[in-house]
C-alpha cells in the first residue's frame, strides 16, 4: 500500500447486546484502529490476562487462581489507586469479544461491565473496541477525580497498546463529563 492511500475507517458500533450483562450506561466507548493483524493476533494480546501489564498504565501485577490457568475463571489485576480487582469473565468468544465485570474492595465503581470487541475487514485491518459500562462510583472524591483522570489514562494506555496490535488511531468518547466526547 502507498503511504498516501487512505484506509477506509470502519464503523465503531457494535451490534452486541450487552442488556444480559449490565443495565448500566457506557461511559467511555475507545477504539484502536490497526491494521497488519488478524482478529485472532489482536485476541490473543488482549484476551491474555498476563499482557494487561504491557499496556495497561495502572496495572502492577496479575494474579491468577492457583493450579488454573484458563482466563475463563477469572483473575485478579493489582491496579495503583485501586488495589485487587477480581476481573470475572461473563462472555467470551475467541476471536470476537468477550464481556467481563470487575470489582473489589478498593476500586470505587461498583458496577463495572467491559465490553472487548474485535471488527475486522478480513483485510488484516480492523478495529479494537474497549466499552466500559457503569453508573455507581462509590464516594464523593471519586465521584469528582474519575471523570476527570480515567479518560486520559485510558487514552495514554490505549497509545501503549497501539503498536502491540499495529494501531494506526486511537478514539477515546467520554461520556462521564460535559466536555466529551473528545476526541
Amino acid at each position: 500500500m502507498d503511504s498516501t492511500e487512505q484506509i477506509p475507517a470502519m464503523s465503531p458500533t457494535t451490534e452486541f447486546d450487552m442488556s444480559p450483562f449490565t443495565a448500566a450506561p457506557l461511559m467511555i466507548d475507545m477504539q484502536v484502529q490497526f491494521e497488519g493483524k488478524t482478529s485472532a493476533e489482536v485476541f490473543e494480546i488482549m484476551g491474555d490476562p498476563a499482557r494487561i501489564t504491557d499496556w495497561y498504565l495502572l496495572a502492577k501485577d496479575v494474579h491468577m487462581p492457583a493450579g488454573d490457568s484458563e482466563v475463563l475463571s477469572g483473575f485478579e489485576v493489582e491496579f495503583m489507586m485501586f488495589g485487587r480487582v477480581k476481573e470475572e469473565i461473563l462472555h467470551w468468544d475467541l476471536p470476537s469479544r468477550y464481556v467481563y465485570r470487575a470489582h473489589g474492595e478498593q476500586f470505587p465503581i461498583k458496577d463495572y461491565v467491559g465490553l472487548i470487541e474485535i471488527q475486522t475487514d478480513g483485510n488484516n485491518r480492523g478495529i479494537m473496541i474497549w466499552r466500559q459500562f457503569f453508573g455507581e462510583i462509590d464516594g464523593l472524591h471519586n465521584q469528582r477525580v474519575l471523570p476527570v483522570i480515567l479518560p486520559p489514562l485510558n487514552r495514554a494506555s490505549l497509545e501503549r497498546l497501539a503498536p502491540l496490535i499495529g494501531g494506526t488511531e486511537v478514539i477515546v468518547n467520554d461520556y462521564m463529563s460535559p466536555r466529551s466526547p473528545a476526541k
